[in-house]
């Protein structure tokens, strides 16, 4: 959308067009460790504990579908590359919400979303130390390489993780 157009609803777009995307293989690289963490702890729920894939599972599915239109749907990055792809992703399954626009109360949901989902297969994980390895390394890895090598250059300068990456680069 051109900076000068009104959106659907009156939503100004003012400055979207002029935000630059993230390099694609860094976001897919970030989408991989970040799936792969998800992933890993499915596998480790499945063995130990498989009732609670009845909650994660779904909980995983809604975090990539449903969910994307409180955060995604409402992003500058939607409809291209941003730190995790998802900002392409949601435009392929949600129309853009021209009412809202992505807010740090938002963020800090979907961080929590992604926090509570990260932790339920801890117990799981934890009897495992080659599972536990393999977790933790996928977890910080994705985690970080958002903190560092995405949170820098992010339009959304509301977004907590800028803030966490502000407190721990002294930036």
């Amino acid at each position: 959308m051109e900076t000068s157009e009104q959106a659907p609803g009156g939503c100004s777009c003012e400055g979207r067009s002029q935000v630059p995307a993230e390099d694609s293989l860094r976001a897919g690289i970030n989408t991989g460790l970040m799936g792969a963490s998800m992933a890993i702890g499915a596998a480790a729920i499945a063995r130990y504990k498989p009732i609670k894939l009845m909650l994660f599972v779904p909980g995983v599915i809604a975090l990539a579908t449903w969910w994307r239109k409180f955060v995604c749907a409402r992003c500058v990055y939607y409809g291209r590359t941003c730190s995790t792809l998802l900002g392409v992703w949601t435009s392929k399954i949600l129309p853009r919400d021209e009412e809202r626009e992505l807010d740090r109360d938002a963020m800090i949901v979907d961080l929590a979303f992604i926090g509570l989902l990260a932790a339920m297969p801890l117990p799981q994980v934890m009897r495992n130390r080659t599972l536990a390895a393999l977790y933790f390394a996928a977890l910080a890895l994705g985690s970080g390489r958002v903190l560092f090598l995405s949170c820098p250059t992010c339009a959304n300068e509301f977004c907590p993780m800028k803030d966490l990456h502000g407190m721990v680069t002294g930036s």
